[in-house]
């Protein structure tokens, strides 16, 4: 679900539906995936996890 491109009038004018007079969109659900990012770094994991015995 993504809502910023709706607080654009510009584009909430063009996202709305032709047949009604009236009423915005709040809400742009996106369907399937996107194309892949890069890997995000990763801190090790004894930096943020702590094991007590």
């Amino acid at each position: 679900m993504t809502s910023h491109p709706l607080e654009w009038p510009e584009l909430r004018w063009t996202l709305r539906d032709p047949v009604a007079a009236m009423g915005h969109v709040q809400m742009v659900f996106r369907l399937g995936c996107g194309p892949a990012g890069p890997d995000t770094p990763r801190r090790p994991l004894t930096e943020v996890l702590e094991i007590r015995e």
